[in-house]
């Protein structure tokens, strides 16, 4: 395949190519790599932008696994570090509602590493109908693997060779597919690893860009009406004052489309000269300063900008719903749950402190008439510890982790459970205030007031 084909990554040519060469036209030579680099490098864009023209050019799948969502790290989840199972599943999952729907999402649940391989291999059935295929699995902020179990990590370094074995044992056209584990992480593979793998990944270093790089990726962004001459001098003072303390792509897009109109608005009002560069670093050098200060916490230039961020929550489909469900439970009494979710003034009380029972029996609720089958409870346990590993959910019993849940189930079919005992129990608190709530619930066709207290005078 010619390199025209491709799209073009700035700054990212050869490892672009190192990585075409590595996972071939739908023939990868390797089961595992892994892309190691510091924030903001451009490892994202370069696996998207490159997996993205292979699915288009060679018909190669790939799918996105957080690593966060699927295994929690164990001061979040005590469950987490005692089995993969959330991964696995989601994994499955995912594979199946990008590629095939069709398949039964019964066998896309597994209860350990050798039925997530043989469901693994079934998938690799349903979508290589005529023809073998090739699946790569990207496994983001990969570091927390390590805290997820001492098998966890070599399985999935081994995943390619586990599921070629699988499928050239059932003999069927499938047993020429090949799967792909990507690993992206910050960490050097020398913290994942001290040589004992019995198969070791090939490791695709990416560095931080260089300030010629980093000065044309900001070239890129100059605004159609302004001037070229002028644009390019603010990109050189900004790299002169922020490059030398940050060189993260992201902020230093993001300082560039803050920064700009502080150092136009001086010309614009004809307050300087458009050719005086003097003038123009006098008036910018404050502001540029002070974006120094603010580093990585992207304070927002106005109101309009907060509500936009507010609205752009990004979550998963029933991670919504257990966010709307934790809200529900922190600012609706107990005795109102009956008269809300069996069927179906303004002064909102609250937070309140709930139990994990609570908010899992409220999630169903809301999802029972809904076509598409509820995640699997091991899923829904992971989904609580991202949330609460993410800030929206506040965890307040002495036990402060969802690994109480590996005791739940087994306690609360007997008669001595009790909702107060905070390692059978954990509670949470959601920390989300109602304007942000709303726009999570408005994303999912979700009336939210309609099932609070506060506003329908529910005692």
């Amino acid at each position: 395949m010619p390199t025209s084909s491709y799209t073009h990554i700035f700054g990212r040519s050869d490892e672009q190519q190192t990585l075409i060469a590595l996972l071939g036209q739908n023939d990868p030579i390797t089961p595992c790599i892994v892309i190691n680099g510091p924030s903001g490098c451009g490892k994202s864009l370069l696996l998207s932008t490159t997996l993205n023209d292979l699915e288009r050019l060679c018909n190669q799948r790939w799918i996105l696994i957080s690593c966060l969502e699927g295994c929690s790290s164990a001061s979040h989840s005590a469950l987490s570090s005692t089995t993969p199972k959330p991964l696995f599943e989601l994994i499955l999952q995912s594979i199946r509602s990008k590629y095939a729907s069709h398949f039964p999402i019964s066998e896309c649940r597994c209860d350990g590493a050798a039925s997530f391989v043989v469901s693994l291999c079934s998938l690799l059935k349903a979508l290589a109908t005529n023809k073998p295929t090739s699946l790569v699995i990207v496994f983001d902020q990969a570091e927390k693997l390590r805290d997820a179990g001492p098998l966890l990590l070599p399985l999935i370094v081994r995943l390619g060779s586990l599921v070629g074995e699988q499928l050239h044992r059932t003999g069927s056209v499938a047993h020429h597919s090949r799967v792909v584990s990507i690993l992206v992480t910050r960490s050097p593979w020398e913290k994942f690893s001290s040589g004992t793998f019995h198969l070791e990944p090939v490791v695709v270093p990416v560095n931080s860009y260089s300030r010629d790089q980093m000065t044309q990726i900001l070239h890129s962004l100059q605004p159609h009406d302004a001037s070229q001459t002028r644009f390019r001098r603010f990109v050189d003072l900004l790299l002169t004052v922020c490059f030398p303390v940050c060189r993260n792509a992201g902020e230093l897009i993001h300082l560039t489309k803050i920064n700009w109109l502080a150092f136009e608005e001086p010309v614009v009002k004809g307050v300087i000269a458009p050719d005086d560069e003097w003038g123009q670093w006098k008036f910018a050098q404050p502001t540029l300063k002070r974006s120094l200060s603010n580093l990585y916490l992207r304070q927002q230039a106005s109101a309009g900008a907060v509500n936009a961020t507010v609205t752009s929550l990004e979550l998963p489909y029933f991670t919504r719903f257990m966010l709307i469900a934790a809200f529900l439970a922190s600012y609706n009494p107990r005795e109102a749950d009956k008269k809300f979710l069996v069927k179906t003034k303004a002064l909102l009380l609250g937070p309140r402190v709930f139990p994990v029972d609570r908010l899992l029996a409220i999630f169903h609720a809301l999802l029972r008439n809904e076509s598409e089958p509820v995640p699997h409870t091991s899923l829904l346990i992971s989904q609580i510890a991202s949330l609460t590993a993410l800030g929206l959910l506040s965890a307040t019993s002495p036990a402060n982790v969802i690994g109480g849940l590996h005791t739940l189930g087994a306690n609360m079919g007997s008669s001595s459970f009790c909702e107060l005992d905070a390692l059978a129990n954990p509670r949470y608190r959601c920390m989300l205030s109602l304007e942000t709530v709303k726009a999570v619930a408005q994303s999912v066709d979700f009336d939210l007031t309609a099932y609070l207290a506060d506003f329908s005078g529910v005692c």
